[in-house]
């Protein structure tokens, strides 16, 4: 088997809930060695969100914390004890990177931010991901991703098409983790950006993440359009310039079709039998069009709703007209198109059994992404990681799991 792509890489996963966890599987899933800390009793928060195998809650089987964190090993340890905190400390000291989402303020009380911790290892990178960063007036502030999504500006400009009344149609967050699981990917972005440097340099640094600000470069076209012209858009449907597409529902689905040039259009007004209202002035050319989207739009929709997915996507594409049936999550897991390039993968759970995953977006041609071991169980790699690399004698493990530290 070829080696992995970060098999020389070990990193020390402080975190909880999804952002941080996110972080690590992808470093995990590339091969890298993680070292998942998690409470004693308790464990990562997110073992006890759903969903579950049979909807019965039970930490072991939380289809969230499997997904998150395949390949990785679970020690579990109290860092708010002193030997819980040298435990740490020593783990650290062998590692190259050290991934925490945790509040400043308690990371700087227990004396576990970067620096302190680079005195023990000055290659160490700290990825830091916290809702607002380490500075600024927000930074000592508690909030969960509802909170940075909405502060973010995303939640304003969702959905981007536009309402009818902004009072009954309020502002609106993503789905689920989506704000959480962007900050994550940003934490393994620019983590393995610093272990280049480190590789140049010889030292570590102290990587800052942002839920506010990772989801705010989501939207660089609206702060671009404010920067240089002031504007700030609204959401109340015409508007704005509009943007010549349509999400339309038909007799068995959604679909989504694109008409921003003169081409496609004349092909999609021949797939609609030419009607009459597309003779009408305001249809003329892209600008009156452009200008009059929210008029042509109930119109698309109106003769969609009369039509079929299949047939709707297969006549567009066949007249080279953008167009694609819009997903459900049943459809997306039955996809032929996903099965082809094996993009779910079976994994089997001691407690949660066999089940499916999302895999990875990319294919490695020398170093393939491959998940080596499911989701660890709560302390799984007490003894492995405790006893056999640190050292520590059964008779210690016992003590310190009757004190509370493991």
């Amino acid at each position: 088997m070829n080696p992995s792509a970060l098999s020389d890489i070990k990193v020390v996963e402080w975190s909880e809930s999804v952002s941080g966890p996110y972080c690590g599987k992808l470093l995990a899933d590339l091969g890298a060695e993680v070292i998942k800390i998690e409470r004693p009793g308790f464990g990562d928060r997110s073992r006890s969100y759903g969903p579950f195998p049979q909807d019965i809650p039970h930490y072991e089987k939380s289809g969230l914390f499997l997904y998150l964190n395949t390949n990785k090993k679970s020690v579990t340890l109290d860092v708010t004890k002193a030997t819980g905190a040298e435990i740490f400390r020593e783990l650290v000291k062998s590692a190259d990177v050290l991934v925490e989402n945790n509040p400043p303020s308690l990371v700087e009380k227990l004396c576990l931010n970067f620096k302190n911790l680079k005195k023990l290892n000055k290659k160490l990178i700290v990825t830091s991901i916290t809702p607002f960063g380490y500075t600024g007036p927000y930074r000592d502030h508690k909030a969960c991703e509802l909170t940075s999504f909405n502060l973010s500006g995303l939640a304003f400009t969702n959905p981007y098409v536009g309402v009818d009344n902004i009072e009954e149609q309020p502002p609106l967050k993503g789905p689920p983790h989506q704000g959480e699981i962007i900050a994550g990917l940003g934490g393994a972005i620019t983590t393995m950006s610093a272990i280049f440097a480190c590789n140049i340099s010889g030292f570590g640094q102290h990587v800052d993440i942002s839920e506010q600000e990772a989801l705010t470069s989501m939207i660089r076209r609206d702060l671009g359009l404010y920067n240089y012209e002031g504007i700030i858009k609204t959401r109340i449907k015409g508007s704005q310039p509009q943007v010549e597409f349509v999400m339309g529902h038909c007799k068995n689905g959604y679909f989504y079709m694109l008409c921003n040039t003169d081409k496609f259009w004349d092909a999609w007004v021949e797939l609609m039998d030419s009607p009459d209202w597309t003779k009408e002035a305001f249809c003329q050319d892209r600008a009156s069009r452009r200008e009059n989207w929210y008029k042509i739009r109930p119109r698309i929709e109106e003769w969609s709703e009369g039509q079929l997915l299949e047939d709707i996507v297969s006549e567009a594409q066949s007249r080279r007209i953008p167009c694609m049936p819009i997903n459900t999550i049943e459809e997306l897991y039955k996809s032929e198109l996903l099965k082809d390039r094996d993009y779910f993968v079976e994994i089997d759970h001691k407690e949660a059994g066999k089940i499916k995953y999302p895999g990875a977006p990319y294919k490695l041609s020398q170093t393939p992404w491959h998940i080596k071991s499911p989701a660890p169980l709560l302390g799984e790699h007490n003894d492995k990681i405790l006893g056999g690399q640190l050292g520590y004698s059964r008779k210690d493990l016992v003590k310190m799991r009757v004190e509370g530290v493991i």
